[in-house]
């Protein structure tokens, strides 16, 4: 049983919890489980991209999950890095972007530029069939054609944004 916090539409725990894929709770409208997603960029521009098992549905996405109660989203996307990819990032500089809403869940979005040799990922099988490196437009294509989570792919597009625009702001100092 996977017991998960309730947050409110600011991103602030509300002290309530929720068992995990229990179809009877209800959630009132500014009430929102929370989940974590992790784009990983190597020094070749590329992001670190999983196809997902078939049990998980088959689409392309980034690494990510549920954020479990009591953890912060941070502690929490350092665990799911761990569990899919087989991949300790506790040391590493993760940055958090802030969350957007995308149907009911709250989604963290975080940046990690670090080179992660392809040979020492293990895949946590029930979850990912394979991981790769992709450039930017082959994301772009996945998200175009439907072939990635379509949440991650508003993500992706969002952590886009967001480092145009810091990019934009060192070229102005």
């Amino acid at each position: 049983m996977e017991l998960l916090d309730v947050y409110d539409s600011h991103g602030n725990r509300t002290g309530r919890t929720v068992i995990r894929g229990d179809k009877t709770v209800k959630l009132n409208e500014n009430e929102h489980i929370a989940v974590g997603v992790i784009f990983i960029e190597n020094n070749k521009n590329e992001f670190l991209i999983q196809k997902t098992s078939k049990e998980k549905g088959g689409e392309f996405s980034s690494t990510g999950g549920h954020i479990d109660s009591g953890e912060t989203p941070l502690t929490s996307i350092r665990r799911e890095v761990e569990e899919e990819l087989g991949i300790n990032v506790d040391n590493d500089d993760i940055i958090e972007y802030g969350f957007i809403q995308y149907d009911m869940p709250l989604r963290f979005l975080f940046y990690l530029k670090k080179n992660i040799n392809l040979d020492d990922v293990k895949v946590q099988k029930e979850e990912v069939d394979y991981v790769e490196y992709m450039s930017i437009d082959k994301i772009n294509e996945l998200i175009k054609s439907g072939e990635m989570l379509k949440s991650h792919g508003i993500l992706f597009n969002e952590l886009m944004k967001k480092r145009n625009n810091k990019c934009k702001a060192i070229l102005k100092n």
